[in-house]
């Protein structure tokens, strides 16, 4: 029985399984949660469950959800298992046949039902990113191209922001143009909102734990297509997400991670020859831009400035000494 037909036999029966599972890591994000728990309420219709992992957080998310939302399930870790590791635990309890990986901060502006319905149409369909826009209403990239080797140099170089350079600069696509008229096969699509088949998820092993932070959906899309099914961005779901909107620095813990995991990444699917070249090349790019702001530092007060030059000034020494 399809999904549709399941959910319309579900709302005149006992049978409430969920068609669908929302998984939500939360780390201290208190904050975000009524947004994001009352906007999944009020766009969904349709028998579903929503599955909290709180990833050891001490700013009371835990007992809020439970004062608030007794109907959603809390998974409560006692130590940060990062979003690969959330997302993996929560998964082990869904009984829905499709899996939504939704960020904390997020808030949805439509209803699910589209999303679930392609899953319904097209058997070959394994992911499926949505459309999304800051707080301030401004366009988000949410789906991008493949992380080979040298677009996770050349990505850094800082020219992906410019429309009129080539994609070897870009990790996302930056055209709002690609967003807003239709749906399309894409590489990658955004964990902040990622859709994907229960029984793929299984079949795949979920999300690669080696990662605690960044690429894991690029990942998870690279194993999904080479698994012979398509990964699709559609406009017909559309949500808020708020991390990013006005964020001035993503910090030197964030960039070491991703450092992280661009080796892991490459390693994985490129081979060890491929890792010497991404070493050699971020580190160059990473020293570049640590002289740049170390230069920008001597006519600028700004305290960002000082942080970005000696933070990418230590990650470029790491992957020198191949740390």
């Amino acid at each position: 029985m399809g999904l549709i037909a399941r959910m319309t036999r579900e709302k005149n029966t006992d049978n409430l399984t969920p068609v669908l599972s929302v998984i939500i890591v939360n780390y201290n994000g208190k904050a975000f949660l009524s947004d994001c728990l009352d906007s999944v309420q009020r766009y969904n219709s349709f028998e579903y469950e929503v599955i909290v992992v709180d990833n050891a957080s001490i700013d009371g998310s835990c007992e809020y959800i439970e004062k608030h939302y007794p109907n959603v399930r809390l998974i409560a870790s006692n130590k940060n298992l990062g979003f690969s590791g959330g997302n993996n635990l929560g998964t082990a309890y869904a009984r829905g046949e499709i899996i939504l990986l939704l960020n904390n901060d997020t808030r949805l502006l439509s209803s699910l039902l589209p999303a679930v319905k392609e899953f319904d149409r097209d058997e070959k369909l394994g992911v499926l990113g949505c459309r999304m826009f800051y707080s301030n209403g401004g366009f988000q990239p949410s789906f991008g191209y493949e992380h080979t080797p040298l677009r996770l140099v050349f990505s850094w170089v800082g020219l992906g922001g410019f429309l009129i350079f080539p994609r070897i600069f870009k990790r996302v696509n930056i055209d709002a143009n690609h967003y807003s008229i239709y749906q399309h096969n894409v590489a990658w699509v955004s964990g902040a909102f990622l859709m994907t088949r229960r029984d793929l998820w299984e079949k795949l092993g979920g999300l690669d734990e080696k990662y605690f932070m960044y690429i894991e959906d690029v990942d998870y899309c690279k194993r999904v297509r080479e698994a012979g099914y398509r990964v699709v961005y559609t406009p017909y779901v559309e949500i808020i997400h708020y991390q990013g909107a006005g964020c001035a620095w993503i910090g030197e813990n964030a960039l070491r991670n991703t450092k992280n995991s661009y080796l892991i990444y490459t390693k994985k699917f490129y081979g060890k020859c491929s890792i010497v070249f991404l070493r050699t090349g971020l580190c160059i790019v990473m020293f570049m831009r640590a002289i740049a702001f170390y230069f920008l530092s001597l006519f600028s007060k700004s305290i960002i400035v000082k942080k970005k030059a000696r933070a990418f000034m230590k990650v470029s020494f790491q992957l020198l000494i191949g740390k």
